[in-house]
């Protein structure tokens, strides 16, 4: 009896049929979440992308038009949550325009005193600037929260020169 244990041991130390699928079995919930962090990123990353799109389409138009503020800030604010100053789809699932945050900032320095470099090429030392910002509150897929981390909050500004008004 002692002897068929022994051959039945050394056939099993010969045969790496399985080794295969132990293989896997260990490798498989790394690459996996791996790839599950890879497709969190580039969303993350896209909806960023989107939402810096929106605020820097806004604060071009605002920076543009000829109407007055009230009037051109609803405009802005549709265009940059919906890519159309009237009508159109969300940009972001999610992002209303409450979130966008329009400010002008009267007489900016043109040229910083500090370093004298020339911040907004003008025949004035002053400048009219318009800022709009947003933060956004990501909701992701669970991956984030899922590996303990909090509430993702993307936050975008942008600022452009005043050319109209």
């Amino acid at each position: 009896m002692l002897i068929a244990l022994k051959q039945i041991l050394r056939r099993f130390k010969r045969d790496d049929d399985g080794a295969i699928l132990v293989e896997m079995t260990l490798v498989t919930p790394f690459v996996l979440l791996l790839s599950a962090g890879v497709f969190e990123f580039g969303n993350i990353l896209n909806t960023r992308m989107l939402l810096d799109a929106g605020v820097r389409d806004a604060a071009r138009y605002m920076a543009r038009c000829s109407s007055d503020w009230n009037t051109c800030s609803g405009y802005a604010t549709n265009l940059a949550v919906k890519g159309a100053i009237t009508g159109g789809s969300t940009r972001v699932t999610g992002w209303t325009t409450d979130e966008v945050k329009i400010t002008k900032v009267k007489s900016l320095q043109a040229i910083d005193p500090a370093t004298g470099t020339e911040l907004y090429l003008s025949s004035t030392s002053n400048v009219d600037v318009v800022q709009v910002q947003t933060s956004y509150p990501y909701p992701g897929v669970g991956l984030w929260s899922y590996l303990g981390f909090g509430q993702l909050t993307l936050t975008v500004f942008h600022q452009e020169r005043v050319l109209g008004w």
